[in-house]
């Protein structure tokens, strides 16, 4: 008998049973789609890449202003084979660390028998627990079905070619990054909203500032509008009787968890629309059953869900532990990037990135630098800059540790660098930034 099975082997699948694994577990974990899940397979793997290719794209273009002649041409079939490559290399990498740690896998379809029996390929295994980590699945609009000409955010790297025209309704975290990533690549891109702003879960600011920099990129984004129509012809209507005229439309309107309702009420799980629910232990309503990643509906990360599969996998081996979603980074790989954490309100200290030395030897400073203090202890941050998402892992550490502002300006920083610029940021609460103007502003705001 297994200590524990987990169904499906994304980046929280896959974590905890490597955890229970080193805590001297008996472990399997059961996967249908490619070791990695969405995230390796068809999510946060490939589109960073194209995320790294549109960069180079980019940087090409903007070196001809420098005195750099370079003439760039992009073969996207390479393009596709090598980010195919990359795929397969890490899922590879997945399936060498489960074997390394003595994890059983078994491909095919999982389905829970009952509360300690999971079948897979008509095997029926037994286990004292059950962690289900199957993920979820983009959903479309209503009355409209995927297909050759509306893609999904899992079948737009099926295509063989890049559109020369793209839709991409959806202006949330994966229609502002696939916007921003088609559009370097060469394509012509229209970015559908239909809520006010950008990125309509987070703050008014943050969505403008992204719309801002897309519209100077020639993206045409379309804020407070809706799709009405797609027609055969490639033709998308929208609210405001205009005609978009597409090769492909992109629907990037959210995702739903990937449950099996029956299954579930079997074995007495509850569930809602949202998905699965669990305490703050991974637990659901069964005591040896726990779900972690986005079929929880807590959060569609994979940074979120390999700490919920790390929490389980501990109090499963008895090893009590428990998530804190306090601060939880949250990156968005437009041009320039975009990451937060923690709370964006109280007193706040800004840098612009015009004044970083870096980011004007880069020739890229676009973008800002903001920290948030209550009582003297940092409590959020904001970066819009290159490279945002992997400068926010400071500020995520410095939210965590409650450290006081005054802690990160002393904390000396090398030069010259982007990071070093969370420092001005966090002096400027109290006016004493180094490397802007001293002004008269008031250090209580609000973004």
């Amino acid at each position: 008998m297994y200590d524990a099975i987990i169904v499906g082997a994304g980046p929280g699948g896959y974590t905890c049973a490597i955890r229970a694994a080193q805590l001297g577990g008996k472990i399997c974990i059961i996967e249908k789609n490619g070791l990695g899940g969405t995230c390796t397979q068809r999510g946060c793997i490939p589109t960073k890449y194209l995320h790294s290719i549109g960069d180079i794209m980019r940087r090409s273009a903007a070196a001809r202003k420098e005195g750099l002649k370079a003439n760039m041409e992009l073969n996207y079939a390479t393009v596709r084979s090598k980010m195919a490559s990359t795929v397969s290399r890490l899922a590879s990498g997945i399936n060498t660390l489960l074997e390394s740690n003595n994890v059983d896998i078994l491909r095919g379809e999982a389905h829970l028998i009952s509360q300690n029996k999971i079948m897979v390929n008509d095997d029926i295994l037994e286990t004292k627990n059950i962690v289900i980590a199957t993920g979820s699945y983009p959903v479309c609009l209503p009355n409209f079905e995927f297909g050759k000409r509306i893609l999904s955010t899992d079948t737009i790297f099926e295509l063989e070619e890049l559109p020369k025209s793209i839709v991409i309704i959806g202006g949330g975290y994966s229609g502002c990054e696939f916007s921003a990533i088609f559009n370097s690549l060469g394509c012509k891109v229209s970015l559908v909203e239909a809520q006010e702003h950008l990125m309509p879960l987070q703050s008014e600011e943050i969505g403008k500032t992204v719309e801002k920099y897309m519209r100077l990129d020639g993206i045409n984004v379309m804020t407070g509008t809706a799709v009405e129509k797609i027609l055969d012809n490639g033709v998308v209507v929208v609210s405001s009787g205009q005609s978009i005229e597409v090769d492909k439309v992109l629907v990037c309107i959210g995702r739903k968890p990937s449950i099996n309702t029956t299954e579930l009420k079997k074995c007495e799980v509850k569930f809602s629309d949202r998905g699965i629910s669990v305490n703050q232990e991974m637990r659901t309503t069964i005591q040896n059953i726990f779900a972690i990643g986005d079929v929880t509906g807590i959060f569609e990360l994979a940074h979120v869900a390999s700490k919920q599969g790390e929490v389980a996998a501990q109090n499963i081996m008895g090893k009590r532990s428990e998530i804190d979603y306090g601060t939880v980074p949250v990156c968005v790989f437009t041009y320039p990037e975009v990451a937060f954490v923690g709370k964006l309100e109280g007193k706040v200290g800004e840098f612009p990135l015009a004044a970083s030395a870096k980011a004007n030897c880069l020739g890229d400073t676009k973008g800002i630098f903001k920290v948030f203090e209550k009582d003297g202890i940092i409590v959020g941050a904001l970066i819009i800059a290159p490279h945002a998402g992997e400068m926010i892992g400071e500020a995520a550490l410095a939210v965590r540790l409650q450290i006081k502002s005054q802690d990160m300006s002393d904390t000396i920083h090398a030069h010259p660098t982007l990071p070093e610029s969370l420092v001005d940021a966090a002096r400027d609460i109290n006016n004493e930034s180094i490397h802007v103007p001293r002004s008269k502003k008031s250090i209580t705001t609000k973004l």
